[in-house]
């Protein structure tokens, strides 16, 4: 997968780039109403490793497994560990005969999804560490 943006600052060794986010569809539709394909600029900030400037061109590269793995953290998790939780207590709470199962079973997987939440920021805490390789800036 890769980008280009446009360096639009630059501040004690690092660069900030804009880039046009694409839509989703990839088509313009007229005639829809989500307005996917409304395109919109993202500002993101990197070590000036290029020795880029002001207005210089560059392109940004990833790996698309890289892109696929994030993705399956960011939305795999927490959907499994909401589904595993809520089927865990209900069946817990219904083997003690507890009242209002459905309400608690939905409290415990609330719950989990804030779980899963530090369990993804620390996912991404270490991949900031380790993962310096999956991202590639290319001055243009």
């Amino acid at each position: 997968m890769e980008s280009f943006g446009i360096v639009k600052a630059k501040k004690n060794n690092k660069i900030f780039v804009e880039f046009t986010r694409e839509s989703a569809c990839g088509e313009s539709c007229e005639s829809c109403s989500a307005k996917c394909a409304e395109s919109e600029k993202e500002l993101f900030e990197f070590p000036n490793t290029l020795s880029a400037d002001v207005g210089d061109v560059v392109k940004i590269k990833t790996r698309d497994r890289s892109i696929l793995s994030y993705k399956f953290i960011v939305y795999g998790i927490p959907l499994i560990l909401f589904m595993f939780t809520i089927t865990l207590s209900y069946y817990l709470m219904s083997k003690m005969f507890m009242k209002n199962i459905e309400l608690m079973s939905l409290i415990m997987g609330i719950i989990s999804l804030f779980i899963s939440y530090l369990i993804i920021k620390g996912i991404d805490h270490k991949f900031q560490k380790t993962n310096k390789g999956d991202i590639f800036l290319e001055k243009m």
